[in-house]
């Protein structure tokens, strides 16, 4: 009976009731559409929520409106924020250049203690694999430039056998 009611409410448009209903519900429906879509982890994980939630309720021009007022205000909240966000980050990289400055050495270990736990992703991000450079990667490019010999202690090599021994 439900089938049959969904066709004809696409049809001949939806029973009175029907509209009432979700013209009661769609504020709340609207900000958690909205919230759903800011607080989203992924494409997937939004897509599938918004699927979810308006199956369950249905659309309505009232509630596109709904959720297009709820995206204004939040694209409004964030211009609002932009600048106290880029006064902050104007301040965080003052302090990160004075510490340096002061403290060259701390610093630098720092740098190299980054530079050790992000090296295997960069390798990898390159093309130096752990069986070899990956096809169509840069590191398949640089060595085809070699056709086929790569000299001994090439930078390609320490790349390589960095990737080979230093895998994620």
């Amino acid at each position: 009976m439900a089938m049959i009611k969904s066709i004809l409410d696409c049809i001949l448009g939806p029973s009175t009731d029907a509209y009432e209903t979700t013209a009661r519900t769609s504020p709340s429906l609207a900000s958690d559409i909205v919230t759903t879509i800011i607080t989203g982890e992924s494409i997937e994980s939004i897509h599938k929520d918004l699927n979810e939630k308006i199956n369950a309720n249905g659309w309505s021009d009232s509630i596109a409106q709904a959720v297009l007022r709820g995206l204004n205000d939040a694209i409004q909240a964030g211009t609002e924020m932009a600048r106290p966000a880029t006064d902050a980050l104007a301040k965080a990289t003052e302090a990160a250049v004075g510490f340096a400055e002061e403290h060259p050495v701390y610093t630098t270990l720092l740098a190299l203690g980054v530079l050790a736990i992000l090296l295997p992703w960069v390798l990898e991000v390159l093309g130096f694999g752990e069986l070899g450079p990956i096809a169509d990667s840069f590191a398949a490019r640089w060595q085809s430039t070699y056709a086929g010999y790569v000299p001994r202690g090439a930078l390609f090599t320490y790349f390589q056998r960095l990737g080979m021994k230093w895998h994620c």
